[in-house]
């Protein structure tokens, strides 16, 4: 994530450079050309949208964030007004020296290393405030790069999820399902042969994940892809709580979160007070 991080610094400085440059061959006192006015607005806009959001990713220092940020809004601001020329070159000749060295070569000799290596920002945002305790310690994880703790945790936030669904439904929906499920002789469901009472949140805490996963299969909140895809996130969970030589890595991180996420965590049919 380095690369691409200094990719993107050193994408954007070639902007900025290119608008001096256009800047710098306007005829009149005041920029008018419409496509010279836009590029200054786009190169912001990328600030804030996409630059930005990197460095905090990387624990970029939040004075340097501000400051930058707040030339990037003064820029913004001048392509929307009729500004003089002098006024869009004072703003690139601040950014574009800060900006060497402040940020591309900071981000080339390490500096943001750390924190552009691992993050599950993306994955998670957005998710209720109720959940944030799982997650927030799981990032802060990330930061010691302790991928295992990270992974367990990521997991106890899909199975929380995962039982708040079942309350949701009710529990006697529930049990009733396993009824059935144990009942059948043919078909996809043969194998499974448990019968559960559950009557309350502690009752259910008790049963397998694995048995749990089966169920929700059985009541369509999965399809049997999805059921396939967090059985091995459970398994990933299990290898990374139980001594193994099997290494977890950040590509193993990133994979897990984004099917945690996608299947239940930010999957409307386990959004609580949802019909399934």
């Amino acid at each position: 994530m380095k690369t691409q991080l200094v990719a993107a610094l050193k994408g954007q400085a070639r902007d900025l450079a290119a608008l001096g440059r256009a800047v710098a061959a306007v005829k009149t006192r005041q920029v008018e050309k419409t496509e010279v006015k836009a590029a200054a607005h786009s190169i912001a806009r990328k600030w804030f949208d996409e630059i930005n959001p990197l460095l905090k990713a990387a624990q970029a220092s939040p004075e340097t964030l501000s400051e930058f940020s707040g030339l990037f809004e003064e820029l913004m601001k001048t392509s929307r007004i009729r500004a003089t020329k002098s006024t869009y070159a004072g703003l690139i000749s601040q950014l574009m020296p800060k900006y060497q060295k402040d940020l591309i070569h900071a981000a080339e000799i390490g500096v943001f290393s750390a924190g552009t290596s691992l993050s599950i920002a993306p994955y998670v945002e957005g998710l209720p405030a109720n959940e944030g305790s799982y997650l927030d310690e799981a990032q802060r994880c990330l930061s010691v790069k302790a991928l295992k703790g990270c992974i367990v945790l990521g997991w106890c936030a899909t199975i929380a999820r995962i039982h708040s669904k079942v309350a949701d439904i009710g529990y006697t929906k529930f049990s009733a399902a396993t009824d059935e499920m144990a009942g059948k002789n043919y078909g996809r469901f043969k194998p499974f042969n448990k019968r559960h009472k559950v009557d309350s949140l502690s009752e259910l805490q008790r049963i397998f994940d694995t048995d749990i996963l089966w169920v929700l299969e059985y009541l369509e909140l999965i399809d049997g892809n999805q059921h396939q895809r967090l059985r091995f996130c459970f398994e990933l969970r299990n290898n990374s709580a139980h001594p193994g030589q099997a290494p977890i890595e950040p590509e193993n991180v990133y994979s897990f979160y984004s099917d945690i996420t996608k299947i239940v965590l930010k999957n409307p049919k386990f959004a609580i007070g949802e019909a399934p």
